[in-house]
């Protein structure tokens, strides 16, 4: 399982309205669950109990929000950028405009840490960064993807 494999239109939602990370969680377990075949509800019980140990922000406008799922079969990816700042409580302080969301199931652990550690990777790209902050659309956002996934070897 590598990142190039998410990189697709299904996966991705634009300039979606929230005012707090509550309604960010609920917008992102929102674009998943069609095609998890899992509850909203359920969804973001598990990104809401990732983020009470510590907010998933990395900084620089961007969250790796994640969650572990009874149900869910393989790992999800969904790339949810927002229509204006959310605050996560980013170690910078900047806030979210972009989420990573990564769900999956309990008992695939690596396959979990697999996809957070090429999430990690590809962000410290301030090139791939500005891209996805600035795509007029989903096909820039993949080719943004895709270009940072090969320039990392991934």
């Amino acid at each position: 399982m590598n990142i190039r494999d998410f990189a697709d239109r299904d996966r991705i939602v634009l300039d979606v309205a929230a005012r707090d990370v509550m309604e960010a969680l609920h917008a992102a377990a929102t674009a998943a669950a069609p095609r998890l075949r899992s509850e909203v509800s359920q969804l973001v019980a598990a990104l809401l109990a990732r983020e009470r140990l510590g907010s998933t922000a990395v900084g620089m406008g961007f969250a790796i929000p994640h969650g572990k799922v009874d149900g869910v079969s393989t790992v999800d990816l969904s790339l949810v950028r927002f229509s204006g700042p959310v605050d996560f409580g980013a170690p910078d302080d900047s806030p979210v405009r972009f989420l990573f969301v990564v769900f999956s199931p309990p008992e695939q652990p690596t396959a979990h840490l697999k996809i957070l550690s090429q999430i990690a990777r590809v962000l410290k790209r301030e090139d791939l960064r500005q891209a996805l902050l600035e795509a007029s659309d989903r096909d820039e956002v993949i080719a943004a993807l895709r270009r940072a996934a090969d320039a990392e070897g991934l």
